[in-house]
């Protein structure tokens, strides 16, 4: 695992342009007057976008690091959304989304700003989030860093949330899912690992249409599998494609969390019982 020494946030001085030399995924610096309080490990995917009625909600990763500093009193969330949002634009990092300016003039709120850095060879998710008059919150799920070998030799499945696809259509997002997709590639590739199948899953939205919910989620893993045929250099006799529909969530339906997380693409070893 990547040592979490480089996704330590250091201060805008001399020790941050060292950082920024030496790694390939350069990450802001404190805001000034910031205190490191408490660094914990969260065992579920990074939320970094709600869903909306035109858009899915965006998550990523297993699990994420969040590094909670104090906030000094002048640091209002306006110049948190700011120095945030212009600094990771600044470093190559594509954002996801970021509170609106005029929302948070308007009345108080917490706000966020959420990014992902694939250059480099990189595959990096952050969110930045400050509540109003609390402590504020930085959170890195690093997909890079997570052992799919491992997990798909002792569990038999490795559970992917970071394939992104387009609202309610099969069509992979290729842009931001490419560096999954790769990372998923030399996994099922690699001559050790056997014979996979991909799973497609969704959530319960349509109660009256399962039959269209098991379509989608079969069209959506007949993507992820072909992709994996045709550009990722994986045998096709290697993977095959299977939607589960609604059938199999994970957690309940009842938030735009849950529903994100039951909405998945799986991958399991076709010698172990499913």
């Amino acid at each position: 695992m990547r040592p979490l020494a480089t996704l330590t946030f250091v201060c805008a001085s001399a020790a941050l342009l060292a950082q920024a030399a030496a790694t390939d995924a350069p990450l802001p610096p404190l805001l000034p007057g910031s205190r490191l309080i408490s660094t914990k490990q969260i065992g579920e995917p990074l939320e970094l976008k709600q869903a909306t009625a035109a858009d899915e909600a965006v998550i990523a990763g297993q699990s994420y690091v969040q590094h909670t500093y104090d906030r000094p009193d002048h640091i209002t969330a306006i110049v948190f959304l700011q120095s945030f949002r212009d600094a990771l634009f600044g470093s190559g990092w594509k954002l996801i989304d970021v509170t609106k300016l005029e929302a948070v003039a308007i009345r108080p709120e917490t706000v966020n700003v959420s990014a992902h850095y694939r250059e480099n060879g990189r595959n990096i998710y952050a969110r930045f989030t400050q509540e109003p008059g609390k402590p504020y919150h930085v959170n890195v799920a690093d997909v890079d860093a997570e052992d799919w070998a491992s997990q798909l030799g002792k569990e038999c499945r490795v559970r992917i949330y970071s394939i992104h696809f387009e609202h309610d259509r099969p069509d992979i997002k290729l842009i931001e899912s490419g560096p999954t997709l790769r990372k998923l590639a030399g996994l099922v590739a690699a001559k050790n690992t056997p014979a996979v199948e991909v799973q497609g899953h969704v959530d319960n939205i349509g109660e009256a249409a399962a039959p269209a919910r098991e379509m989608l989620s079969l069209a959506r893993a007949k993507s992820v599998a072909t992709w994996l045929a045709t550009q990722g250099g994986v045998p096709a006799t290697k993977v095959t494609a299977k939607g589960y529909g609604k059938t199999r969530p994970v957690t309940d339906n009842d938030t735009d969390l849950g529903r994100a997380l039951n909405r998945r693409i799986e991958v399991v070893r076709s010698d172990c019982a499913r």
